[in-house]
C-alpha cells in the first residue's frame, strides 16, 4: 500500500492511499473527520461496526474519534481529514 501525502496546510491533510490487489487497513482513529473519496476500485470500511462498500466516485464521512478500518481492493483513495 502507499500513501502519498497531496496537501498539508494548517488544519487540512489530504492523503492518496493506493492499494494493488487486496490490502487492509488496520483498525484506528482520528481525532479530527475524515472524508474517504474513492477515486478508483472498490473499498469495505468498517465504523464502529458499521459495514460499507463504497466505490469509484463514492465517498463516505467517518466522524472524529470513531473506530474504523478498510479492505482496499485494487483502489485509490482519497483522505480528507480536517478538524
Amino acid at each position: 500500500m502507499r500513501r502519498t501525502p497531496i496537501l498539508e496546510k494548517g488544519n487540512v491533510r489530504v492523503v492518496r492511499v493506493e492499494s494493488e490487489g487486496e490490502e487492509t487497513i488496520p483498525e484506528h482513529t482520528h481525532e479530527v473527520d475524515e472524508i474517504a473519496y474513492v477515486q478508483k476500485g472498490i473499498a469495505k470500511i468498517t465504523i464502529e461496526g458499521e459495514e460499507f462498500h463504497v466505490g469509484e466516485g463514492d465517498a463516505i464521512l467517518i466522524p472524529k474519534g470513531e473506530k474504523h478500518w478498510a479492505i482496499l481492493n485494487n483502489c485509490t483513495l482519497i483522505a480528507f481529514y480536517h478538524p
